[in-house]
């Protein structure tokens, strides 16, 4: 993480999205465009968030949620229209009007610093991976069960397996659903 103890102005904030506004209009990838905000950079702080924003993008991250990641540098203002561009397909606009919002604050307090104390934004995309991950393991938990609730009907059904075939069925699928739940509960310290 970068240091947060120097701060990246709104003269900063301007400049790198007109110049973000400018190469996405001519249409540059975006992930070129990041390498080259970041070698322009005379500013460390702003250096290093541009390379994480860069490596969250390549991770699959929308551009919204990595610049989200440091509020104490970009105001929600400055997220959410990150994500309406986004979204709506007018980055290049977006970008070119918070460039101009931040050039009519140049004298001001940088926007970030203006934020309630320890107000977090809720990013509904963290959100959405977390529910999927968490829905794909309790899919993979009740495929598991199913199968293994399969195999011992057989299993009996042939005469290989002595017992009720309930309780066998029933024992499988809490070690089962036990295991989910200590591999869920390992990733979850990660």
């Amino acid at each position: 993480m970068p240091d947060t103890t120097s701060t990246v102005s709104n003269a900063e904030i301007a400049a790198m999205c007109r110049q973000f506004s400018s190469l996405l209009h001519a249409e540059v990838n975006i992930l070129d465009i990041l390498e080259a905000l970041r070698a322009q950079t005379s500013n460390p702080q702003l250096r290093e968030i541009i390379e994480s924003v860069r490596e969250d993008l390549e991770m699959g991250r929308m551009l919204a949620t990595a610049f989200s990641r440091y509020p104490q540098t970009f105001s929600p203002f400055f997220i959410s229209m990150i994500r309406q561009g986004e979204l709506e397909g007018g980055l290049d606009t977006i970008c070119a009007e918070l460039a101009a919002h931040y050039e009519s604050r140049l004298d001001d307090a940088p926007d970030a610093t203006r934020r309630r104390g320890g107000a977090g934004a809720f990013d509904i995309e963290s959100a959405t991976s977390l529910l999927r991950w968490m829905l794909t393991w309790v899919a993979a938990l009740l495929a598991t069960c199913a199968m293994g609730a399969g195999v011992l009907i057989y299993a009996h059904e042939i005469g290989s397996l002595p017992g009720n075939v309930t309780a066998n069925i029933l024992l499988l699928s809490a070690i089962i659903v036990l295991l989910g739940v200590v591999i869920l509960a390992r990733g979850k310290r990660r």
